[in-house]
Protein backbone atom coordinates (compact mmCIF):
# COMPACT_ATOMS: atom_id res chain seq x y z
CA UNK A 1 0.00 0.00 0.00
CA UNK A 2 1.43 3.28 -1.13
CA UNK A 3 0.19 5.60 1.59
CA UNK A 4 2.08 8.76 2.26
CA UNK A 5 1.67 8.38 5.99
CA UNK A 6 4.29 5.66 5.58
CA UNK A 7 6.80 8.36 4.69
CA UNK A 8 6.99 9.36 8.34
CA UNK A 9 10.70 9.05 8.80
CA UNK A 10 11.40 11.36 11.70
CA UNK A 11 10.24 11.76 15.22
CA UNK A 12 9.22 14.66 17.36
CA UNK A 13 12.46 14.89 19.32
CA UNK A 14 14.36 15.38 16.07
CA UNK A 15 13.41 19.03 16.14
CA UNK A 16 14.56 19.70 19.68
CA UNK A 17 17.15 22.33 20.57
CA UNK A 18 19.80 21.74 23.20
CA UNK A 19 17.76 23.77 25.65
CA UNK A 20 14.51 22.65 27.29
CA UNK A 21 12.54 25.59 25.95
CA UNK A 22 9.36 24.93 24.01
CA UNK A 23 10.52 27.05 21.09
CA UNK A 24 13.97 27.53 19.70
CA UNK A 25 14.19 29.67 16.58
CA UNK A 26 12.66 30.48 13.23
CA UNK A 27 12.33 28.44 10.06
CA UNK A 28 10.84 28.77 6.58
CA UNK A 29 8.95 26.24 4.49
CA UNK A 30 7.66 26.79 0.98
CA UNK A 31 7.37 25.13 -2.36
CA UNK A 32 5.30 24.15 -5.38
CA UNK A 33 2.65 21.46 -5.90
CA UNK A 34 2.17 20.22 -9.46
CA UNK A 35 -1.31 18.90 -10.32
CA UNK A 36 -2.73 19.95 -6.93
CA UNK A 37 -5.79 18.12 -5.60
CA UNK A 38 -7.14 21.32 -4.07
CA UNK A 39 -5.96 24.89 -3.47
CA UNK A 40 -4.46 24.54 0.00
CA UNK A 41 -2.44 22.44 2.41
CA UNK A 42 -2.55 22.30 6.21
CA UNK A 43 0.70 22.58 8.16
CA UNK A 44 0.96 20.70 11.45
CA UNK A 45 3.17 20.90 14.53
CA UNK A 46 2.93 17.44 16.14
CA UNK A 47 -0.76 16.63 15.62
CA UNK A 48 -1.91 20.24 15.96
CA UNK A 49 -2.55 22.39 12.88
CA UNK A 50 -0.41 25.53 12.69
CA UNK A 51 -1.96 27.16 9.65
CA UNK A 52 -3.77 26.61 6.37
CA UNK A 53 -1.48 27.58 3.48
CA UNK A 54 -3.23 28.51 0.26
CA UNK A 55 -1.63 27.98 -3.15
CA UNK A 56 -1.19 31.06 -5.34
CA UNK A 57 -1.96 31.21 -9.08
CA UNK A 58 1.29 29.32 -9.75
CA UNK A 59 0.42 26.58 -7.24
CA UNK A 60 3.11 27.79 -4.83
CA UNK A 61 3.00 28.33 -1.09
CA UNK A 62 5.23 29.72 1.65
CA UNK A 63 5.21 30.02 5.42
CA UNK A 64 7.57 31.45 8.01
CA UNK A 65 7.50 29.67 11.37
CA UNK A 66 8.20 32.47 13.81
CA UNK A 67 8.66 30.24 16.84
CA UNK A 68 9.74 26.71 15.97
CA UNK A 69 8.35 24.29 18.56
CA UNK A 70 10.03 21.00 19.24
CA UNK A 71 7.83 18.38 17.67
CA UNK A 72 6.77 16.72 14.45
CA UNK A 73 5.98 19.00 11.51
CA UNK A 74 3.91 17.74 8.61
CA UNK A 75 1.48 18.87 5.98
CA UNK A 76 -1.62 17.34 4.45
CA UNK A 77 -2.73 17.95 0.89
CA UNK A 78 -5.64 16.19 -0.80
CA UNK A 79 -5.70 13.37 1.72
CA UNK A 80 -1.97 12.65 1.45
CA UNK A 81 0.57 13.25 4.18
CA UNK A 82 4.18 14.37 4.23
CA UNK A 83 6.49 14.89 7.16
CA UNK A 84 9.33 17.37 7.04
CA UNK A 85 12.45 17.50 9.21
CA UNK A 86 12.71 21.13 10.30
CA UNK A 87 15.41 22.51 12.58
CA UNK A 88 16.02 26.09 13.73
CA UNK A 89 17.04 28.43 10.87
CA UNK A 90 16.18 25.87 8.17
CA UNK A 91 14.82 27.20 4.91
CA UNK A 92 13.24 24.25 3.13
CA UNK A 93 11.66 24.31 -0.32
CA UNK A 94 9.48 21.42 -1.50
CA UNK A 95 8.54 20.42 -5.02
CA UNK A 96 6.17 17.54 -5.70
CA UNK A 97 3.74 16.16 -8.25
CA UNK A 98 0.58 14.61 -6.79
CA UNK A 99 0.46 12.09 -9.67
CA UNK A 100 3.56 10.40 -8.22
CA UNK A 101 3.79 11.99 -4.81
CA UNK A 102 6.63 10.19 -3.08
CA UNK A 103 8.94 9.54 -6.03
CA UNK A 104 8.56 13.11 -7.36
CA UNK A 105 9.20 14.73 -3.99
CA UNK A 106 12.37 16.85 -3.86
CA UNK A 107 13.68 19.12 -1.10
CA UNK A 108 16.07 22.04 -1.58
CA UNK A 109 17.52 24.74 0.64
CA UNK A 110 19.06 24.57 4.09
CA UNK A 111 18.00 21.38 5.87
CA UNK A 112 17.19 19.54 2.65
CA UNK A 113 19.94 16.89 2.65
CA UNK A 114 18.54 14.86 5.56
CA UNK A 115 15.03 15.07 4.17
CA UNK A 116 16.16 13.93 0.73
CA UNK A 117 18.16 11.05 2.21
CA UNK A 118 15.24 9.82 4.31
CA UNK A 119 12.75 10.11 1.45
CA UNK A 120 15.13 8.31 -0.90
CA UNK A 121 15.53 5.58 1.71
CA UNK A 122 11.77 5.25 2.04
CA UNK A 123 11.29 4.97 -1.73
CA UNK A 124 13.93 2.24 -1.95
CA UNK A 125 12.41 0.31 0.94
CA UNK A 126 8.95 0.70 -0.58
CA UNK A 127 10.12 -0.66 -3.93
CA UNK A 128 11.60 -3.67 -2.16
CA UNK A 129 8.29 -4.28 -0.43
CA UNK A 130 6.81 -5.26 -3.78
CA UNK A 131 9.22 -8.18 -4.00
CA UNK A 132 8.97 -9.35 -0.41
CA UNK A 133 5.99 -11.60 -1.13
CA UNK A 134 8.09 -13.45 -3.68
CA UNK A 135 11.09 -13.55 -1.35
CA UNK A 136 8.80 -14.98 1.34
CA UNK A 137 8.31 -18.09 -0.80
CA UNK A 138 11.98 -18.93 -0.17
CA UNK A 139 12.88 -21.40 2.59
CA UNK A 140 13.68 -19.66 5.92
CA UNK A 141 17.49 -19.72 5.67
CA UNK A 142 17.50 -18.41 2.07
CA UNK A 143 14.99 -15.71 2.98
CA UNK A 144 17.09 -14.64 5.94
CA UNK A 145 20.25 -14.42 3.82
CA UNK A 146 18.39 -12.38 1.19
CA UNK A 147 17.08 -9.68 3.47
CA UNK A 148 20.28 -9.54 5.53
CA UNK A 149 22.12 -8.69 2.30
CA UNK A 150 19.62 -5.95 1.42
CA UNK A 151 19.87 -4.53 4.94
CA UNK A 152 23.68 -4.37 4.81
CA UNK A 153 23.47 -2.32 1.62
CA UNK A 154 21.24 0.29 3.28
CA UNK A 155 23.49 0.49 6.36
CA UNK A 156 26.51 1.01 4.10
CA UNK A 157 24.79 3.90 2.29
CA UNK A 158 23.85 5.51 5.58
CA UNK A 159 27.45 5.30 6.76
CA UNK A 160 28.65 7.04 3.59
CA UNK A 161 26.06 9.79 4.08
CA UNK A 162 26.96 10.50 7.70
CA UNK A 163 30.68 10.54 6.84
CA UNK A 164 30.06 13.14 4.14
CA UNK A 165 27.42 15.12 6.05
CA UNK A 166 28.04 14.88 9.82
CA UNK A 167 24.67 14.47 11.53
CA UNK A 168 23.25 14.29 15.01
CA UNK A 169 23.11 11.07 16.97
CA UNK A 170 19.35 11.23 16.82
CA UNK A 171 19.35 11.40 13.03
CA UNK A 172 21.51 8.27 12.98
CA UNK A 173 19.07 6.59 15.33
CA UNK A 174 16.08 7.48 13.16
CA UNK A 175 17.79 6.47 9.91
CA UNK A 176 18.99 3.17 11.40
CA UNK A 177 15.53 2.54 12.83
CA UNK A 178 14.04 3.10 9.36
CA UNK A 179 16.27 0.36 8.01
CA UNK A 180 16.16 -2.08 10.91
CA UNK A 181 12.43 -1.98 11.56
CA UNK A 182 11.67 -2.36 7.86
CA UNK A 183 13.51 -5.69 7.70
CA UNK A 184 12.39 -6.77 11.17
CA UNK A 185 8.81 -6.26 9.96
CA UNK A 186 9.33 -8.58 7.01
CA UNK A 187 10.75 -11.24 9.33
CA UNK A 188 7.68 -10.98 11.54
CA UNK A 189 5.42 -11.27 8.49
CA UNK A 190 7.39 -14.15 6.98
CA UNK A 191 5.66 -17.08 8.77
CA UNK A 192 2.21 -15.74 7.82
CA UNK A 193 3.30 -15.53 4.18
CA UNK A 194 5.42 -18.69 3.96
CA UNK A 195 3.24 -21.14 5.89
CA UNK A 196 -0.15 -19.50 5.33
CA UNK A 197 -3.13 -19.84 7.66
CA UNK A 198 -3.42 -23.58 7.08
CA UNK A 199 0.14 -24.39 8.16
CA UNK A 200 1.06 -21.49 10.42
CA UNK A 201 1.34 -23.86 13.33
CA UNK A 202 4.57 -25.13 11.66
CA UNK A 203 6.35 -21.82 12.29
CA UNK A 204 8.03 -23.58 15.21
CA UNK A 205 10.36 -25.09 12.58
CA UNK A 206 12.00 -21.70 11.88
CA UNK A 207 15.76 -21.48 12.59
CA UNK A 208 16.53 -20.82 16.25
CA UNK A 209 18.31 -17.55 15.46
CA UNK A 210 15.55 -16.24 13.14
CA UNK A 211 14.25 -13.79 15.74
CA UNK A 212 17.51 -12.99 17.56
CA UNK A 213 16.87 -9.26 17.14
CA UNK A 214 13.89 -9.54 19.50
CA UNK A 215 16.31 -9.56 22.44
CA UNK A 216 17.02 -5.87 21.77
CA UNK A 217 13.50 -4.60 21.09
CA UNK A 218 12.46 -1.65 23.24
CA UNK A 219 8.67 -1.59 23.50
CA UNK A 220 8.75 1.82 25.15
CA UNK A 221 11.14 3.87 23.00
CA UNK A 222 10.02 7.44 23.62
CA UNK A 223 12.20 8.75 20.79
CA UNK A 224 10.17 6.62 18.37
CA UNK A 225 6.72 7.16 19.82
CA UNK A 226 5.56 9.05 16.69
CA UNK A 227 7.60 6.97 14.25
CA UNK A 228 5.56 5.04 11.70
CA UNK A 229 8.06 2.22 10.92
CA UNK A 230 8.28 1.50 14.66
CA UNK A 231 4.53 0.87 14.83
CA UNK A 232 4.62 -0.90 11.48
CA UNK A 233 6.91 -3.41 13.18
CA UNK A 234 5.18 -3.63 16.56
CA UNK A 235 1.82 -4.71 15.11
CA UNK A 236 2.98 -7.84 13.21
CA UNK A 237 5.46 -8.56 16.01
CA UNK A 238 2.70 -8.67 18.63
CA UNK A 239 0.50 -10.58 16.18
CA UNK A 240 3.24 -13.19 16.08
CA UNK A 241 3.62 -13.34 19.84
CA UNK A 242 -0.13 -13.85 20.20
CA UNK A 243 -0.08 -17.02 18.11
CA UNK A 244 1.30 -19.32 20.81
CA UNK A 245 -1.52 -18.65 23.24
CA UNK A 246 -4.07 -18.77 20.41
CA UNK A 247 -3.13 -22.29 19.31
CA UNK A 248 -2.81 -23.40 22.93
CA UNK A 249 -6.27 -22.10 23.91
CA UNK A 250 -8.28 -22.99 20.81
CA UNK A 251 -6.53 -26.25 19.88
CA UNK A 252 -7.03 -25.13 16.26
CA UNK A 253 -4.69 -26.35 13.55
CA UNK A 254 -5.83 -23.71 11.04
CA UNK A 255 -5.27 -20.07 11.97
CA UNK A 256 -8.29 -17.72 12.10
CA UNK A 257 -7.15 -14.09 12.10
CA UNK A 258 -10.63 -12.94 13.16
CA UNK A 259 -10.76 -15.20 16.22
CA UNK A 260 -11.88 -13.26 19.28
CA UNK A 261 -9.43 -15.28 21.42
CA UNK A 262 -6.52 -14.25 19.21
CA UNK A 263 -7.48 -10.58 19.17
CA UNK A 264 -8.11 -10.39 22.91
CA UNK A 265 -4.70 -11.94 23.45
CA UNK A 266 -3.12 -9.17 21.36
CA UNK A 267 -4.64 -6.55 23.66
CA UNK A 268 -3.33 -8.45 26.70
CA UNK A 269 0.19 -8.47 25.25
CA UNK A 270 0.06 -4.76 24.43
CA UNK A 271 -1.04 -4.06 27.98
CA UNK A 272 1.66 -6.21 29.58
CA UNK A 273 4.65 -5.38 27.33
CA UNK A 274 4.18 -1.63 26.91
CA UNK A 275 4.12 0.84 29.79
CA UNK A 276 4.46 4.03 27.69
CA UNK A 277 0.93 5.44 27.59
CA UNK A 278 1.47 7.08 24.19
CA UNK A 279 2.68 3.87 22.53
CA UNK A 280 0.30 1.52 24.35
CA UNK A 281 -2.77 3.64 23.62
CA UNK A 282 -1.94 3.78 19.92
CA UNK A 283 -1.43 0.02 19.71
CA UNK A 284 -4.65 -0.68 21.60
CA UNK A 285 -6.67 1.77 19.53
CA UNK A 286 -5.65 0.48 16.11
CA UNK A 287 -5.88 -3.20 17.05
CA UNK A 288 -9.40 -2.66 18.40
CA UNK A 289 -10.40 -0.49 15.46
CA UNK A 290 -9.23 -3.18 13.07
CA UNK A 291 -11.29 -5.87 14.80
CA UNK A 292 -14.45 -3.73 15.01
CA UNK A 293 -14.07 -2.77 11.36
CA UNK A 294 -13.93 -6.39 10.18
CA UNK A 295 -16.11 -8.37 12.57
CA UNK A 296 -19.73 -9.17 11.81
CA UNK A 297 -20.40 -10.50 15.33
CA UNK A 298 -21.83 -7.87 17.62
CA UNK A 299 -21.23 -10.06 20.69
CA UNK A 300 -17.53 -10.40 19.90
CA UNK A 301 -17.33 -6.67 19.15
CA UNK A 302 -18.77 -6.06 22.62
CA UNK A 303 -16.15 -8.33 24.21
CA UNK A 304 -13.30 -6.64 22.32
CA UNK A 305 -14.65 -3.20 23.15
CA UNK A 306 -14.85 -3.91 26.88
CA UNK A 307 -11.31 -5.29 26.93
CA UNK A 308 -10.08 -2.13 25.20
CA UNK A 309 -11.91 0.20 27.60
CA UNK A 310 -10.34 -1.58 30.57
CA UNK A 311 -6.82 -0.98 29.22
CA UNK A 312 -6.73 2.38 27.43
CA UNK A 313 -5.81 5.52 29.37
CA UNK A 314 -6.67 7.94 26.57
CA UNK A 315 -10.04 9.64 26.91
CA UNK A 316 -9.88 10.89 23.32
CA UNK A 317 -9.10 7.44 21.93
CA UNK A 318 -11.75 5.83 24.13
CA UNK A 319 -14.37 8.27 22.84
CA UNK A 320 -13.34 7.42 19.28
CA UNK A 321 -13.54 3.65 19.84
CA UNK A 322 -16.87 4.03 21.66
CA UNK A 323 -18.26 5.95 18.70
CA UNK A 324 -16.96 3.30 16.31
CA UNK A 325 -18.50 0.52 18.41
CA UNK A 326 -21.89 2.25 18.40
CA UNK A 327 -21.63 2.76 14.64
CA UNK A 328 -20.73 -0.91 14.17
CA UNK A 329 -23.96 -1.86 15.94
CA UNK A 330 -25.97 0.38 13.58
CA UNK A 331 -24.29 -1.27 10.57
CA UNK A 332 -25.29 -4.80 11.51
CA UNK A 333 -27.02 -6.90 8.80
CA UNK A 334 -30.73 -6.14 8.52
CA UNK A 335 -30.41 -2.48 9.48
CA UNK A 336 -31.05 0.30 6.98
CA UNK A 337 -28.04 1.95 5.36
CA UNK A 338 -27.39 5.30 7.10
CA UNK A 339 -28.33 8.43 5.18
CA UNK A 340 -25.24 10.16 3.80
CA UNK A 341 -25.04 12.60 0.92
CA UNK A 342 -23.07 11.89 -2.24
CA UNK A 343 -22.37 14.02 -5.32
CA UNK A 344 -22.61 12.69 -8.87
CA UNK A 345 -20.73 13.68 -12.03
CA UNK A 346 -23.33 16.42 -12.73
CA UNK A 347 -22.50 17.97 -9.35
CA UNK A 348 -25.92 17.00 -7.97
CA UNK A 349 -26.20 16.11 -4.28
CA UNK A 350 -28.14 12.91 -3.60
CA UNK A 351 -28.94 10.76 -0.58
CA UNK A 352 -27.08 7.48 -1.08
CA UNK A 353 -30.25 5.50 -0.43
CA UNK A 354 -31.98 7.27 -3.33
CA UNK A 355 -29.74 5.52 -5.88
CA UNK A 356 -30.37 2.01 -4.53
CA UNK A 357 -33.01 0.33 -6.69
CA UNK A 358 -31.68 -3.22 -6.69
CA UNK A 359 -28.98 -5.18 -4.85
CA UNK A 360 -25.96 -2.89 -4.67
CA UNK A 361 -22.27 -3.10 -3.85
CA UNK A 362 -20.76 0.14 -2.54
CA UNK A 363 -16.97 0.33 -2.62
CA UNK A 364 -14.59 3.19 -1.86
CA UNK A 365 -11.32 4.66 -3.07
CA UNK A 366 -8.80 7.28 -1.98
CA UNK A 367 -6.19 9.41 -3.74
CA UNK A 368 -3.62 8.08 -1.30
CA UNK A 369 -4.17 4.43 -2.33
CA UNK A 370 -3.54 4.51 -6.05
CA UNK A 371 -3.01 0.76 -6.45
CA UNK A 372 -6.27 -0.03 -4.70
CA UNK A 373 -8.06 2.61 -6.80
CA UNK A 374 -6.97 0.96 -10.03
CA UNK A 375 -7.30 -2.63 -8.89
CA UNK A 376 -10.74 -2.19 -7.34
CA UNK A 377 -12.12 -0.62 -10.52
CA UNK A 378 -10.67 -3.41 -12.63
CA UNK A 379 -12.11 -6.01 -10.25
CA UNK A 380 -15.55 -4.41 -10.40
CA UNK A 381 -15.44 -4.33 -14.20
CA UNK A 382 -15.10 -8.12 -14.16
CA UNK A 383 -17.76 -8.55 -11.48
CA UNK A 384 -20.25 -6.48 -13.47
CA UNK A 385 -20.03 -8.97 -16.31
CA UNK A 386 -20.59 -11.89 -13.95
CA UNK A 387 -23.37 -10.22 -11.92
CA UNK A 388 -25.34 -8.00 -14.34
CA UNK A 389 -28.32 -7.73 -11.95
CA UNK A 390 -26.25 -6.09 -9.22
CA UNK A 391 -25.36 -2.40 -9.17
CA UNK A 392 -21.82 -1.34 -8.30
CA UNK A 393 -21.34 2.13 -6.81
CA UNK A 394 -17.91 3.73 -6.41
CA UNK A 395 -17.38 6.54 -3.88
CA UNK A 396 -14.29 8.69 -3.47
CA UNK A 397 -13.66 9.47 0.21
CA UNK A 398 -11.39 12.52 -0.21
CA UNK A 399 -12.34 16.18 0.04
CA UNK A 400 -11.67 16.74 -3.66
CA UNK A 401 -13.30 19.33 -5.84
CA UNK A 402 -15.21 18.12 -8.90
CA UNK A 403 -12.46 18.86 -11.43
CA UNK A 404 -9.78 16.95 -9.51
CA UNK A 405 -12.10 13.98 -8.95
CA UNK A 406 -13.00 13.78 -12.64
CA UNK A 407 -9.37 14.31 -13.68
CA UNK A 408 -8.22 11.29 -11.66
CA UNK A 409 -10.91 9.10 -13.26
CA UNK A 410 -10.14 10.38 -16.75
CA UNK A 411 -6.38 9.90 -16.37
CA UNK A 412 -7.03 6.25 -15.54
CA UNK A 413 -9.60 5.88 -18.33
CA UNK A 414 -12.50 5.11 -15.99
CA UNK A 415 -16.03 6.27 -16.83
CA UNK A 416 -17.83 8.66 -14.46
CA UNK A 417 -20.91 6.42 -14.62
CA UNK A 418 -21.56 4.94 -11.20
CA UNK A 419 -18.94 7.25 -9.67
CA UNK A 420 -19.68 9.53 -6.71
CA UNK A 421 -17.90 11.49 -3.99
CA UNK A 422 -19.00 12.35 -0.46
CA UNK A 423 -20.43 15.81 0.09
CA UNK A 424 -19.06 15.72 3.63
CA UNK A 425 -16.26 13.09 3.78
CA UNK A 426 -15.61 13.42 7.51
CA UNK A 427 -19.26 12.87 8.45
CA UNK A 428 -19.82 10.09 5.90
CA UNK A 429 -16.73 8.10 6.87
CA UNK A 430 -17.81 8.24 10.50
CA UNK A 431 -21.40 7.18 9.71
CA UNK A 432 -20.25 4.25 7.57
CA UNK A 433 -17.24 3.31 9.75
CA UNK A 434 -14.80 3.59 6.86
CA UNK A 435 -11.47 2.96 8.58
CA UNK A 436 -9.82 0.94 5.85
CA UNK A 437 -10.10 1.54 2.13
CA UNK A 438 -10.98 -2.05 1.15
CA UNK A 439 -14.23 -1.92 3.12
CA UNK A 440 -17.26 -2.82 0.98
CA UNK A 441 -20.96 -2.52 1.76
CA UNK A 442 -23.44 -4.98 0.28
CA UNK A 443 -27.03 -3.70 0.28
CA UNK A 444 -30.31 -5.30 -0.81
CA UNK A 445 -32.88 -3.55 -3.01
CA UNK A 446 -34.64 -2.12 0.08
CA UNK A 447 -31.48 -0.42 1.39
CA UNK A 448 -31.07 -3.08 4.07
CA UNK A 449 -27.50 -4.06 4.93
CA UNK A 450 -26.43 -7.56 3.90
CA UNK A 451 -22.79 -7.05 4.89
CA UNK A 452 -20.94 -3.97 6.11
CA UNK A 453 -17.44 -5.46 6.19
CA UNK A 454 -16.90 -7.23 2.89
CA UNK A 455 -13.87 -7.13 0.60
CA UNK A 456 -13.88 -7.22 -3.21
CA UNK A 457 -10.76 -9.37 -3.20
CA UNK A 458 -11.87 -11.87 -0.56
CA UNK A 459 -12.41 -15.42 -1.77
CA UNK A 460 -15.83 -15.43 -0.07
CA UNK A 461 -17.08 -12.25 -1.74
CA UNK A 462 -18.70 -13.97 -4.73
CA UNK A 463 -20.54 -16.25 -2.32
CA UNK A 464 -22.25 -13.16 -0.84
CA UNK A 465 -23.16 -11.88 -4.31
CA UNK A 466 -24.55 -15.24 -5.39
CA UNK A 467 -26.97 -15.13 -2.46
CA UNK A 468 -28.36 -11.84 -3.85
CA UNK A 469 -29.41 -13.38 -7.17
Amino acid sequence: MKQLVAIICVISAFFSCSSKQNSCGQAFIGGEIINPNNDYLVLYDDSSPIDTLYLDENNRFSHKIESLNSGLHSFIHGGEYQVVVIEPNDSIMIRLNTLDFDESLVFSGKGSKKNNFLIDLFVKLEKEDKYMYEFSKLPPIEFQEKIDSLKKGKVKNLKKFTEKYPSSNLFSKVANASINYSYFTHKELYPFRYYGNNNLINRKNLPKDFYNYRKHIDYNDQDLKDFYPYYNFLFPHINNLALDKYFEKTKDTVFNVNSIHYNLNKLELMDSLVYSDAIKNNLLKYATRNFLSHSNSINECEEMYQSYINKSTSKEDSNYITSLFETSKRLQPGNRLPDVEIINSKNETININAIIEKPTVVYFWSNASKYHFKNSHKKVKALKREFPDIDFVSVNINANNASVWKRILKQNKFSVEGEYRFRNPHFAKKQLAINYIRKVLVIDKNSKIISSNSDLFDSEFKYILNKLK
